[in-house]
């Protein structure tokens, strides 16, 4: 593994233990490029301080099937998660501001999404390319005009303000 102060610059195959990779505590990004084209990677779980997930950080993983973004997270970046096709679940913490252009693009596995955040930047064909999307829970406020790159009509929209009633 490459570290640089606080920034997780790249992960080698040998640092990923029987499909997991735990993102050490001390980070607080991930630079692009650092957890990409990693075939055995399976499950990815983030410390409680990584603030940045940079562009392409971990793009092009295809057996990636878990990802656990805690709540510390602030910024998903352009392309982040493009093509890691086996990703069934994404779940964006209400911290999160900033989902970038393309951050799921190719997520052909992708079946729920679920955004806390209703003032959440997404950006442009963020879920573009995710055929597999079969529900999406956002907060009722949420400007969707960005989710409507999601190719799948039969897609059940849940608004989180229905679930509390």
């Amino acid at each position: 593994m490459k570290i640089k102060g606080k920034v997780l610059l790249r992960v080698y195959t040998e640092d990923i233990r029987r499909g997991i990779f735990i993102v050490p505590e001390n980070i607080k990004e991930i630079a692009p490029g650092a957890i990409s084209f990693l075939p055995s990677l399976q499950m990815l779980l983030f410390s409680s301080n990584v603030e940045k997930i940079g562009n392409s950080a971990i793009t092009n993983n295809p057996f990636l099937k878990t990802v656990h973004i805690t709540p510390s997270v602030k910024e998903i970046g352009s392309l982040a998660f493009s093509y890691c096709n086996n990703l069934r679940k994404i779940e964006i913490p209400v911290n999160v501001q900033k989902v970038g252009d393309g951050a799921f693009f190719g997520c052909t596995s992708l079946e729920n999404i679920e955004i806390a955040n209703e003032n959440i930047q997404i950006g442009k064909h963020a879920f573009e390319f995710c055929p597999a999307v079969k529900k999406v829970k956002i907060p009722r406020k949420l400007n969707s005009k960005n989710l409507i790159s999601l190719e799948t009509p039969d897609a059940k929209i849940i608004f989180t303000e229905d679930l509390q009633k």
